[in-house]
């Protein structure tokens, strides 16, 4: 879940996935950041100018066009701004009235960016134009409804293979073959599905101090229902239904064949509130999720560990645009279902019920992440340094340099009555 907001420069920027996080375990700490963050001003939509912008030449019926929009602010203050991957568009002719669904050429997260004073961020879409279209039409942008309308010509297959010709006053000369300038931005008119898949957890690969210890992790989620649909439309807390998928893997350096120690496997499904009127005016976000968890090693016979989970857990978000600072709060509570008895029947005493994650970092720099899990056998913790390689070492690198430091029961399924220390060092996609 995105915390924290990645800034825009004053040039094209599309918005990326990412899924920024910030932790802190210091009671001193976090009071001070409460105070800096409560100052934290409302954002005033009128300071955004928004403009769309279609590309040059006539669109073709039965064909694909694109557009983009600019979202451009023009006050003071810093705001927050978030572009859809999918919006919905009226196309008015002299006869016709017609809706149809673009989405974003190139699939990103439905997040939001921070924009300074004179920063725009744009979004690229694309849509396929009706069947029967033809002559000038004008396009309304229903989730931008402040941004003018724009008009542009549509042409049949015939009438744009005609040299010079003009439909109602407008140049429909034939245009050069559309250009996709990378594989993704052809292969997107395809995958309309994508813009719903996105990273969950951390993403990362690290090497131990102890080359036995190194440990990397993979994870996404899907929404299942589009989110700008009619049946989200109707039930909204319908968007919040999600796959999610996590697999850490604790793997063996120091040996000749590098083999894997161990594999835990965890696909869920979960429900994401969107963000909660209810929080208090000095809260920026207020979330609530929940769900199902399986998780097992996938091994045979004595080396078989698999449990179910059911758990709840809410999320406390302080955000200070003016500092670029966040604090993110998020105690998950869970219970045992169908636990192995066999292979890991006490695994509830090493584990736990209950994991106080929290995260404090600045946009775009360092961010801390902490996770205190209690258990009958012993406190757990694990603390995660990340930094964006771009700032200072690598400018044109998309990674960050994490630190890990892990005192831990049952950090794996197949040692789990094991405490483990480890501290390892490599790099991160998704913090």
């Amino acid at each position: 879940m995105v915390i924290l907001l990645a800034p825009m420069g004053a040039r094209e920027n599309t918005i990326l996935k990412n899924r920024p996080r910030a932790v802190c375990g210091v009671a001193g700490i976090l009071l001070l950041i409460l105070c800096m963050l409560v100052s934290a001003e409302p954002i005033q939509a009128s300071d955004l100018d928004m403009i769309i912008a279609l590309p040059a030449g006539v669109a073709q019926a039965g064909k694909p066009a694109e557009f983009s929009i600019y979202v451009h602010n023009l006050g003071e203050e810093t705001v927050s701004v978030r572009l859809p991957v999918r919006l919905s568009c009226r196309l008015e002719s002299d006869n016709e009235k017609l809706d149809v669904k673009a989405s974003a050429l190139e699939p990103f997260e439905m997040q939001s960016a921070e924009l300074k004073r004179s920063e725009f961020v744009k979004g690229h879409y694309v849509f396929i134009v009706p069947e029967g279209l033809s002559g000038p039409v004008q396009m309304k942008v229903r989730e931008f409804s402040a941004a003018a309308a724009v008009m542009f010509a549509v042409t049949d297959g015939k009438t744009h293979q005609a040299q010079g010709r003009t439909v109602a006053g407008l140049d429909v000369s034939p245009e050069p073959a559309q250009d996709y300038p990378t594989m993704d931005s052809l292969s997107a008119l395809y995958q309309p599905y994508l813009v719903s898949l996105a990273g969950y957890e951390p993403l990362y690969f690290l090497v131990g101090a102890n080359p036995e210890e190194s440990k990397f992790q993979i994870s996404f989620k899907y929404r299942f229902l589009d989110p700008e649909g009619n049946l989200a439309g109707k039930h909204p807390w319908m968007k919040g239904l999600h796959f999610g998928y996590t697999q850490t893997s604790f793997w063996d350096l120091e040996s000749s064949s590098a083999p894997f120690e161990d594999t835990s496997y965890k696909p869920e499904l979960f429900f994401q509130s969107s963000n909660m009127n209810a929080r208090p005016s000095w809260m920026q976000g207020l979330f609530l999720q929940g769900g199902f968890q399986h998780e097992s090693n996938g091994r045979g016979g004595e080396l078989s560990r698999s449990t179910n989970y059911l758990y709840a857990k809410p999320f406390f978000i302080l955000y200070n645009a003016k500092t670029r600072l966040g604090l993110q709060i998020a105690p998950k509570i869970w219970t045992y279902i169908h636990n192995d008895d066999d292979t890991n029947p006490d695994l509830e005493d090493y584990r736990g019920f209950f994991d106080l994650e929290i995260k404090l970092g600045k946009v775009d720099s360092v961010v801390l992440e902490s996770h205190l899990r209690w258990a009958e056998e012993g406190i757990s913790t694990q603390w995660d340094l990340t930094y964006p390689l771009h700032q200072h070492l690598f400018r044109h690198l998309g990674f960050y340099l994490q630190l890990q430091y892990v005192n831990a029961l049952a950090e794996s399924l197949i040692d789990y009555r094991d405490r483990n220390e480890a501290l390892r060092l490599g790099l991160a996609i998704v913090r």
